[in-house]
């Protein structure tokens, strides 16, 4: 039959509690001598009653033998029934008495009346027969045995037998009170040692709870712990260390309570430190951003207001000349004049063409005319008639009419800078900008992907494109992710490869 688990577990040793082992490494020795002192008691005793049982048995035999000589060979019977009666009477451990002759049939019996007589033990003894003088002295008869000289000559016979049955159960009796006397003393001395035991290990195992309820108090922060000092020795002094260690580790706590309050304290001064000067930092930015803006708008107002006024005057005055030139076939000289006015026109063009590609780059009209949905998509197709290879794609979702101007043009300036970078080192064939606007929390999301061979993020060459992306962001109060996998092989081979930029912002 198999054991389960939890017998397995109750009969290890190793799962034992501490007073479980007190008792059996005191009980089992204590045990141990009380039976191996009652097993030698008995054996004792036994092999003591044994020994008497034989001795008395042959003494009782052999006297039997010797003095039934002379009632045997006169056949005074009767007489000798009267001796083995009394002899059964006055010893008691006699069971039974027979005289046999020397066919070894019973002349007498003699039973005892005792009924629990036990284990009988027989004794066996010849009656030997001897030669006897009778001389007659006067009228009496006497008698004498015969001189060993006179007898070594003549043979011994056998008159008969003495058949004695012995039982131990009468010593047995006697020996039974002090074999009970020695068991209660014994028993007595056990169960002093089975009290003490329980007592020790009870007494020992209440102070182990103490320490280990002591110990969960002190790993549950409750250091005061209330354990006394009951007694000396190694309890004593083990009680006394751990009080002292939860005073010490109460100490401890409380110091380092302070030491983190303290510290929690400089933590929260130095975050608020840094959160004023990213708040400061991001003021600084909005408002160098503001003033590149304005400046840019100041450039730009300046370029179209005078330098394409001057171009258009030049290109005006181009053509007067043109006008003034008159035939050219009968003057060589007024061809070359018209040939110079027509370059002079052409270049005013060509300079007027590209100041107004400076201004919208300086500051894009199309914002203010058309938002930031419309201006976007501007951009992208004049990327798109611009730049063969590459496809640009764009999606908006929300309503960003009520957008703040300065918050739009950020939003603008990071897309320009995005595409830029991806025009200038991503080598990409596809580019997508997602522009979204949540309604539920006002935030703004915008992502710009493409199948580039992408760049390690971290790198520190990064260039000054990202660095200005990222001062807009932090400009805007947002945060920004840039996921990049550098392509392995040809570009484009590996459909991860590319970079992605999230971006997210409040839509202040």
């Amino acid at each position: 039959m198999k054991l389960t688990t939890l017998e397995k577990h109750r009969f290890n040793w190793n799962n034992w509690s501490i007073r479980q082992r007190l008792l059996l490494i005191t009980l089992l020795p204590v045990t141990y001598l009380f039976c191996l002192l009652v097993w030698h008691s008995y054996w004792s005793y036994s092999r003591e009653i044994n020994e008497e049982i034989e001795e008395r048995g042959k003494i009782i035999s052999k006297v039997l033998a010797k003095s039934s000589e002379y009632e045997l060979a006169m056949g005074r019977l009767s007489d000798l029934r009267l001796t083995l009666d009394s002899l059964i009477q006055s010893e008691h451990s006699i069971v039974s008495i027979d005289i046999l002759d020397a066919d070894k049939k019973i002349i007498l019996h003699s039973q005892s009346d005792d009924k629990d007589q036990l284990f009988p033990k027989a004794f066996d003894m010849p009656i030997k027969k001897s030669l006897i003088w009778i001389e007659v002295i006067g009228n009496k008869l006497e008698q004498s045995p015969v001189h060993e000289p006179a007898r070594s000559n003549k043979p011994t016979q056998i008159a008969g037998f003495v058949h004695v049955v012995m039982s131990p159960s009468d010593l047995q009796r006697k020996q039974q009170h002090r074999f009970a006397l020695e068991l209660i003393v014994a028993a007595l001395g056990l169960l002093m040692s089975g009290g003490l035991a329980i007592l020790f290990s009870r007494t020992l195992s209440a102070s182990f709870k103490s320490f280990i309820d002591a110990c969960r108090a002190i790993r549950g922060g409750r250091y005061p712990v209330q354990i006394d000092v009951t007694g000396g020795g190694e309890i004593g002094e083990l009680q006394a260390s751990i009080k002292e260690m939860a005073q010490s580790l109460q100490q401890a706590t409380h110091e380092l309570e302070n030491k983190v309050s303290q510290r929690t304290l400089e933590l929260e001064i130095s975050r608020n430190e840094a959160l004023k000067a990213n708040d400061e930092k991001r003021k600084l930015i909005q408002k160098v951003q503001t003033i590149v803006e304005e400046e840019r708008k100041a450039i730009a107002l300046e370029i179209h207001d005078e330098l394409n006024a001057s171009l258009i005057t030049v290109r005006l005055q181009a053509q007067r000349i043109i006008d003034l030139s008159g035939d050219q076939s009968a003057d060589p000289q007024q061809a070359k004049i018209k040939e110079h006015a027509l370059s002079i026109k052409q270049i005013a063009r060509n300079l007027y063409d590209n100041g107004r590609s400076l201004v919208r780059r300086l500051r894009p009209e199309v914002l203010d005319v058309l938002g930031l949905q419309g201006a976007l998509e501007e951009m992208v197709t004049s990327y798109n008639s611009t730049y063969s290879s590459c496809r640009f794609s764009c999606q908006v979702q929300g309503d960003f009419t009520g957008m703040k101007n300065a918050t739009a043009m950020s939003t603008y300036r990071i897309i320009q800078e995005a595409l830029s970078n991806i025009i200038k080192h991503a080598q990409a064939r596809h580019a997508n900008i997602t522009l979204q606007l949540s309604e539920t929390d006002n935030f703004v999301q915008l992502q710009i992907s493409d199948d580039g061979k992408g760049f390690t993020p971290n790198d520190d060459s990064a260039g000054i494109g990202l660095v200005g992306i990222r001062e807009r962001v932090v400009g805007l109060g947002g945060t920004i992710h840039i996921e990049s996998r550098v392509a392995v092989g040809a570009i484009g081979s590996d459909e991860h490869s590319g970079t992605v930029i999230t971006i997210r912002f409040e839509n202040a």
